[in-house]
């Protein structure tokens, strides 16, 4: 817990300086692979483009876990994440990043990391994403089993300037296997 605070305390003290802020809104279900069980995740993106490449968000999640026997349950995320673009000069934007967080399921609370890399073009108002990530329990055992690796597709157009729409499909396998559709719209500020 002491290394998530401080990585969400790093995330804001970085984040207040300069740079271009924006916020995301996000929906995501969830398809559990071979069962009737679907999470609906609603979320919340803040964060600053910093300069260089480099951007530091913050991220909040509720997921509704609909079992399929009628039975739901409620969870939650929290999460700092900074991330950095390498500019090629090209279309082609690589990119990598890191990430700690707070999960809260209704039987317990951990923290986490996560590793990600990927890329980006951008072709006018139009953008594709593709990225993958590890995401892992700081203290992975058989109560708090956290370990999947998830590759995701993300297609996204500029509206205008400030306002961009997206879709996203991902498979996440491990401990937990899901195929994830997703819309989410971001605006600048």
């Amino acid at each position: 817990m002491k290394k998530f605070i401080l990585a969400i305390g790093l995330v804001a003290a970085t984040s207040a300086f300069a740079g271009d802020w924006y916020g995301s809104a996000t929906y995501d279900q969830k398809d559990k692979q071979n069962s009737a069980q679907v999470n609906h995740v609603y979320g919340v993106t803040v964060g600053n483009k910093l300069g260089g490449g480099l951007s530091a968000e913050g991220r909040m999640e509720n997921e509704r876990v609909s079992v399929g026997d009628g039975t739901q349950k409620q969870e939650g995320l929290i999460q700092g994440k900074v991330s950095y673009d390498i500019s090629t000069g090209t279309l082609l934007t690589p990119f990598v990043g890191v990430a700690v967080g707070q999960k809260q399921k209704s039987t317990l609370d951990f923290t986490y990391w996560v590793g990600e890399v990927g890329a980006k073009v951008k072709l006018g108002d139009l953008g594709v994403r593709y990225g993958w990530r590890q995401r892992t329990a700081f203290d992975n055992n058989s109560t708090n089993s956290y370990d999947t690796r998830e590759h995701s597709v993300a297609v996204t157009y500029a509206l205008t300037k400030a306002d961009t729409v997206g879709v996203r499909y991902a498979q996440e396998r491990g401990t937990s296997d899901y195929n994830t559709t997703g819309l989410f719209y971001t605006r600048s500020f």
